[in-house]
């Protein structure tokens, strides 16, 4: 996986950098000879320093003697600041800074040193100097007496992340930024010291032992992946493999500064452009490049195309104008990728590290898979009539897999919000577990996903019963069991579970009534895992009692059937229960007028007898929640109200906005 990493750094410099071609990937000679022509132009350096991850940028200019503080945007061609970030514990190498004031202090002190110390300083540490230690810096205010106001450096550091918000600082002395003085690119030579080893592991360069990546024998550097921020196998860190001192830990994965700075380029300028936000997961997704004498779609993975296509996902996580099967189609039609890895932790900061989940050898075809999935189930969601209860404004399935997070609630390692309602947690299913499933197409016990998703139904269905909308509880049902549904769906589509469906074991009840046909139907054809009597009667249970819980409402009475539902902690004689009372209820409610239709009337036949024929329940008390909620979700599209077909409000208001 690290050598699929220097190969992205090795594409990055073919892209930018007009000295690299493809043979750099192919010869570790030419990545060599093409490299010493790309330093002696001086473009090199431009993938050896850090983009700028801010909007605008604080510049401290000098001209002609005056310094002046400016805030201004940061220009795309931000290699220009020279930015370099290094140990929290030592200093910058150049004079662009974040604001940390440690740092900044000790960086100024060496400067100061530098500058003393040297006979023959150069005019830009003078200069850098001057401005670090100037007492007058004009902010471009005025002060209370109307003149023009200055402050000393580092007081006008803090006012300008005080009352500007600024993050980060450079210098411009005579009109020039960093990277156009002539000393200052070469700067990025000093990383492999003060970067890619350490006090208690330096470099070294013995006979016989080869860069772990190149395999030729060069000046070897033991903290490389730390030092870049590749902490994925942590395979050079001291106390990695035990009993090994910690000069010696780097030993065992050793890296030269040519395959170094190929990492750099792959963790700064590639990898900004390969996360993803998967399933409520930080994601980094590695491609593995086809080994062909044809490399030319490989370029893409680190074009702006590519980027750009990650990018309209971000920006609209809900769906309106994306494409749905976003990056993951991109992925499996780029010709030039075997395979891909799911690096799944820590991985939008400074360093990837905290790694929780690696999902290797993802092939592409099965990319293809799963986005042609996404697009099928997204195509029964386009073709549910408005007035669908699982039918809403956007496609239920993406690119980013946000489904998965939205069934199983937040992930087990984040931490909740301060001051509210803790989200729903998973506590058996460990949702990178079936992300792994998906990606390798592996498969998942779907009895596992029902316990939990019955266990999201009650813990969101108690929350939302202290809601003073008193339709909030049948909303959360409803709004669960649609995103349940299509995730299911999906899980069945791709093979990781199997759900049967065709079983007609309350047809003979149901064809009695013509109302009942578009159940009858869904029952035998369309509704996927009802394969046993006990789930069926869940459904229908379900179904009635969704009912009931809508006529109160309609009715505005208090909705005291919710109660029965014990917090939706239901076993198979609570279940039985339920039938019962619901029953009683809608036999109070008609006097003088009955409230039960014939389509009514054919489901609690339906129940009975069903109810009648399981002569032992085979169903886990787990999995009755879902299958009850499953059922009164759909309670008001199957058994509309007697003699109409009204739409609710909510119900216009959906559609008015579709």
């Amino acid at each position: 996986m690290i050598e699929a990493i220097r190969n992205l750094g090795i594409l990055k410099m073919i892209d930018k950098l007009e000295e690299f071609d493809f043979n750099a990937l192919e010869s570790v000679d030419a990545f060599l000879e093409q490299r010493k022509r790309a330093m002696e132009s001086g473009a090199y350096a431009k993938l050896q320093f850090e983009p700028i991850n801010a909007d605008q940028i604080g510049i401290f200019a000098m001209d002609g003697g005056k310094i002046k503080f400016q805030v201004e945007t940061v220009s795309d061609d931000d290699w220009k600041y020279l930015f370099l970030k290094t140990a929290s514990q030592g200093t910058y190498i150049t004079p662009t800074w974040k604001e940390s004031p440690s740092k900044l202090k000790k960086t100024v002190e060496r400067f100061i040193k530098e500058s003393k110390d040297k006979e023959n300083v150069a005019d830009w540490v003078q200069n850098v100097v001057k401005i670090y230690t100037s007492e007058e810096v004009e902010v471009g205010e005025l002060d209370k007496e109307g003149k023009l106001e200055k402050k000393p450096f580092f007081e006008t550091v803090e006012w300008a992340k005080k009352t500007k918000k600024m993050k980060i600082f450079s210098v411009r002395i005579n009109g020039k930024y960093n990277g156009k003085i002539r000393e200052l690119p070469d700067l990025w030579k000093e990383k492999p010291k003060i970067m890619y080893q350490t006090k208690d592991a330096e470099s070294f360069k013995l006979d016989g032992v080869k860069c772990s990546l190149c395999d030729k024998e060069a000046e070897l550097y033991p903290n490389v992946l730390s030092g870049v921020g590749i902490n994925i196998a942590n395979v050079d860190k001291p106390g990695f493999f035990p009993g090994v001192a910690s000069e010696n830990a780097g030993k065992a994965f050793p890296i030269c500064a040519p395959c170094a700075e190929a990492l750099y380029a792959a963790k700064f300028h590639v990898f900004p452009n390969l996360r993803q936000n998967i399933s409520g997961h930080q994601a980094l997704i590695i491609p593995h490049l086809v080994e062909s004498e044809d490399k030319s779609e490989a370029l893409e993975i680190v074009t702006s195309a590519f980027g750009q296509s990650r990018s309209d996902l971000r920006s609209d996580v809900r769906g309106a104008g994306r494409k749905e099967a976003g990056i993951l189609k991109d992925l499996a039609e780029n010709k030039g990728i075997a395979t891909i890895t799911f690096i799944i932790g820590d991985v939008g900061g400074q360093s990837v590290e905290n790694i929780r989940k690696v999902i290797p050898d993802v092939l592409p075809s099965r990319l293809s898979e799963i986005s042609d999935a996404i697009e099928e189930i997204n195509k029964v969601h386009e073709d549910y009539p408005f007035k669908h209860p699982w039918k809403s404004r956007y496609s239920p399935l993406n690119g980013n897999l946000r489904i998965i997070r939205n069934v199983l609630g937040m992930p087990r390692y984040r931490k909740p919000p301060a001051g509210k309602r803790s989200p729903f947690k998973a506590s058996s299913v460990n949702s990178l577990d079936l992300l792994s499933a998906i990606f390798l197409k592996s498969e998942y016990p779907v009895k596992a996903l029902l316990a939990e998703f019955s266990a999201k139904l009650s813990y969101d269905f108690l929350g939302a019963l202290s809601d003073d909308d008193k339709n909030r509880p049948i909303y959360s049902i409803r709004d669960n069991i649609a995103n349940m549904v299509y995730s299911l769906l999906f899980l069945d589509k791709i093979g990781v579970i199997e759900m049967e469906s065709g079983k007609k074991f309350v047809s003979k009840y149901l064809e009695k009534h013509e109302g009942l046909k578009p159940l009858n139907d869904f029952l035998n054809e369309e509704a996927r895992g009802l394969d046993t009597e006990e789930k069926q009667y869940a459904f229908l249970v379900g179904l009635l009692f969704g009912k009931l819980v809508s006529i109160q409402l309609a009715r505005q009475v208090s909705a005291n059937a919710l109660r029965w539902l014990k917090g939706l902690h239901v076993s198979p004689q609570d279940l039985m229960n339920i039938f019962v009372k619901t029953k009683s209820k809608l036999d109070d409610y008609s006097t003088p007028k009955t409230a039960w239709s014939e389509e009514m009337r054919g489901v609690a036949e339906a129940i009975g007898a069903l109810g009648a024929d399981i002569a032992k329940w085979d169903i886990s008390r787990k999995e009755i929640p879902y299958y009850l909620c499953l059922g009164q979700s759909l309670s008001g599209y199957y058994l509309p109200r007697k003699g109409v077909d009204k739409e609710t409000k909510k119900e216009k208001e959906d559609d008015k906005n579709e």
